[in-house]
C-alpha cells in the first residue's frame, strides 16, 4: 500500500487537511468562514442530497470507505468508489475522454497530470467552484493545480518531504540532525557515519543504477533545473542541470550509499535495526515507519532537506495527489462534496484523513490543531512531527512546471540520467544527447 504512494508517481495518494470544523450545514447553504476566523461551520452541504456518484482512485477500498461514509453522512451523497492501478486509471481516462463516455464523476490523480487531462478534455474547470474556499489552503496549493490561468482540481495531500533520521544512530556518532542544513554538511555526516561504523551503517539506500528520486528530484528542483520550460521549450541543456548533476556526482563519490532497493524487505529491516541512518522521503513516510518498524518509537527525527548553501531553499515540492471533477459528470455539485471531504473539510481531511488514516496535511490552519502540535511518539526530543511536516509544505515556494509532454520527457531524460550515473556518459554528453532526442521526439524547440 505504501509503495503505491511512492514519489515515483509524484508521490503520494492521500488526503489534505483543512481549515474548518465539522458540523452539518443547512441544506442549500455553503457555509464557509472568513479568512482568519476560527468558526465551527463545515464546508459540506446538502445541495446534492440523494445523489449517487462514482469515483476512481488507486487507494484500497477500505482506505476510501471512511471518507465515502462521511460524505454520505453529512451531504447525503452516495459514493460508489472504484480502485485500480494508476496506469490503468490513466488508460481508462484516455479512452473515455476520446470517446466522450465512460468517465466517473470524480477521480484522483497527480497534479502533474493536469496538462494532459486538460488537453484530453477529461476534467472540469473548477475555478469558480472553489472560489469560496481559496483562503482555506496556502496559495502554493492552488498554484499547483493551476494551468493556463485556471484551477482544475483541489490538492488532496501534502507534496512536502524531508529527511527522516534514526536519531539514536546519529547521536551515537555525535551528529546533530538539526545541524545538517546544507548538502555539504549532509554528505560529510554520511561519510563520518559510514567510516566510523566500518561500513556497518550506511547513510542512505540507493540501487546500483541510480539514486532514489527522493534525492535527485529535490536537488534538481533546488537548482530550478527544468527539462521543459513553462513556455514549452526544451530547457534541459542548462547550467542548472550541470550544477545538479555535479552535486549528485559528489554524493556518489562520497560512497555513502548501500545497494538496497527501496520498498524491499532489507530496506524495511534497516529501519528496524538502524543499519541505514537517513531516509529521504515525503511527509507521509511516517506511516511506513509505524507499519514496518513499530518497535522504533522515539528513535526518529525529521528535518527539511539540506539547502544548496546556508540559508537557501530547503522545501522542495514533489507534486501531490489532487481531486478532480470529470468533464462528463451530470452532478458536479455531488462531486464537489466528495472533493471537499478529502481536501478542505476539517472532519474529513484532518479528523479522518490525518488522525485515522495518517496522511499528510496542507492547510495553514491545521497548525492550530492540538493533535498536529503535540509530540509524536515515534520522534525523539518531543518533536511535534506533524507540525514540522505541515510547515514543510507551507514554506515551499516553487514547483517544476509541467506540460502535456512532461511525462514522455521524463522518460527520455531518465535513460540518459541512468547512463550518467553509471559512468557511461559525462554530464555534457548526457544533456546534449537528451536535448537532441527531446526536440526530435516531442517536436519542440
Amino acid at each position: 500500500m505504501k509503495k503505491r504512494r511512492m514519489i515515483s508517481n509524484v508521490l503520494t495518494a492521500a488526503l489534505a487537511a483543512s481549515m474548518v470544523i465539522g458540523c452539518e450545514a443547512k441544506a442549500g447553504e455553503s457555509q464557509t468562514r472568513q479568512p482568519g476566523e476560527t468558526g465551527t461551520d463545515t464546508v459540506m452541504t446538502k445541495v446534492a442530497d440523494g445523489s449517487t456518484i462514482t469515483s476512481w482512485s488507486w487507494d484500497l477500498p477500505e482506505f476510501n470507505a471512511k471518507i465515502e461514509d462521511y460524505v454520505k453522512e453529512v451531504s447525503g451523497v452516495t459514493v460508489e468508489g472504484q480502485t485500480m492501478a494508476r496506469e490503468d486509471q490513466i488508460s481508462k481516462i484516455t479512452v473515455a475522454a476520446a470517446t466522450g463516455t465512460g468517465l466517473p464523476d470524480c477521480f484522483k490523480l497527480s497534479n502533474t497530470d493536469i496538462p494532459r487531462l486538460v488537453e484530453q478534455g477529461a476534467i472540469m474547470d473548477m475555478t469558480e467552484m472553489v472560489e469560496p474556499y481559496k483562503d482555506y489552503l496556502p496559495q502554493i496549493a492552488w498554484d499547483m493545480v493551476t494551468y493556463d490561468g485556471r484551477i482544475w482540481g483541489i490538492p488532496a495531500n501534502s507534496p512536502a518531504g524531508g529527511m527522516f533520521y534514526r536519531y539514536d544512530v546519529l547521536e551515537k556518532y555525535g551528529i546533530d540532525p538539526d545541524s545538517l542544513t546544507t548538502w555539504d554538511k549532509w554528505i560529510a555526516a554520511g561519510e563520518k557515519i559510514t567510516s566510523e561504523s566500518n561500513g556497518e551503517v550506511s547513510w542512505i539506500a540507493a540501487p546500483k543504477d541510480k539514486l532514489p528520486i527522493t534525492i535527485y528530484w529535490p536537488v534538481f528542483q533546488q537548482y530550478k533545473a527544468e527539462i521543459l520550460s513553462a513556455d514549452g521549450k526544451v530547457a534541459i541543456n542548462s547550467q542548472a542541470y550541470r550544477d545538479g548533476l555535479a552535486l549528485l556526482q559528489k554524493i556518489k563519490d562520497a560512497q555513502i550509499t548501500t545497494p538496497v532497493e527501496e520498498w524491499s524487505a532489507p530496506w524495511y529491516q534497516s529501519m528496524k535495526d538502524g543499519t541505514i541512518a537517513c531516509y529521504p522521503n515525503g511527509t507521509w513516510f511516517v506511516q511506513t515507519l509505524i507499519q514496518q518498524a513499530p518497535d522504533t518509537k522515539g528513535k526518529w527525527y525529521f528535518v527539511p532537506y539540506p539547502a544548496l548553501e546556508e540559508g537557501g531553499d530547503r522545501y522542495p515540492n514533489f507534486g501531490n495527489t489532487s481531486c478532480f471533477i470529470s468533464s462528463q459528470t451530470d452532478n458536479p455539485e455531488a462531486a464537489l462534496e466528495w472533493c471537499k471531504a478529502w481536501t478542505i473539510d476539517k472532519k474529513g481531511s484532518l479528523d479522518i484523513g490525518l488522525k485515522e488514516l495518517g496522511v499528510s496535511v496542507v492547510s495553514n490552519t491545521a497548525l492550530e490543531d492540538e493533535y498536529v502540535n503535540q509530540p509524536h511518539e515515534y520522534f525523539a526530543k518531543g518533536q511535534a512531527y506533524w507540525k514540522d511536516a505541515t510547515e514543510a509544505f507551507t514554506k515551499s515556494t516553487y514547483f517544476t512546471p509541467f506540460l502535456p509532454q512532461s511525462s514522455e520527457a521524463d522518460t527520455i531524460w531518465g535513460r540518459y540520467f541512468e547512463k550518467f550515473w553509471l559512468g557511461e556518459m559525462d554530464a555534457d554528453e548526457a544533456l546534449t544527447e537528451a536535448e537532441s532526442e527531446l526536440k526530435t521526439k516531442l517536436k519542440l524547440d
